[in-house]
């Protein structure tokens, strides 16, 4: 009489994943997941499937559809589980305070800084003056008439030819024609 000798639950395991591996991998990589993705998920499939030999074992005929099921399952446990990711990582970065600028805009206004430096030491004298101390140090119409020693009128018209002036610099040195428009 012949003698049969029943699997260990290893090579049963090995048997099934031999002959439903690739089925699984199609399955998987029918929802759109990358083939490096797709592989680890093939991968948990069957890792869940050795943490359940005993139970699949008694249940031969749908083992298939089990490890079907359960790789739909690995799929969305993964997207559940990006998804909070996603949401966790964008609501925990922290707002910049409304006082505070970004890291580009800090580095545009420097740079725009050491050019409206730069172009203020080509205008004259009287015209670099006028503009240290409107925009420098704050002082109005008034004030920097009587610090210059000149009528209002003066001071507006020397700080309007300045401003030009100043315009049609940068616009030079940036290449950026509607500085000197704006100006």
């Amino acid at each position: 009489m012949p003698t049969y000798s029943v699997p260990s639950d290893a090579d049963w395991l090995a048997e099934i994943y031999r002959r439903c591996r690739d089925d699984v991998y199609r399955y998987i990589r029918t929802w759109a997941v990358s083939p490096a993705a797709a592989e680890d998920f093939v991968s948990e499939t069957f890792l869940r499937a050795a943490k359940n030999v005993v139970n699949l074992k008694q249940r031969q005929d749908s083992v298939v559809p089990w490890l079907f099921r359960v790789a739909k399952n690995v799929i969305l446990d993964d997207r559940k589980s990006a998804y909070t990711r996603r949401r966790a990582s964008v609501t925990d970065v922290p707002e910049l305070p409304a006082d505070q600028e970004s890291f580009e805009d800090r580095l545009v206004r420097k740079w725009l800084v050491g050019e409206v430096s730069r172009c203020l030491c080509l205008l004259n004298q009287a015209q670099r003056h006028c503009l240290e101390l409107r925009f420098g140090d704050g002082l109005s119409v008034a004030e920097t008439a009587v610090a210059m020693d000149k009528t209002e009128n003066a001071v507006k018209q020397l700080q309007h030819r300045a401003i030009g002036k100043l315009g049609l610099l940068l616009a030079e040195r940036t290449g950026e024609a509607g500085l000197a428009e704006a100006a």
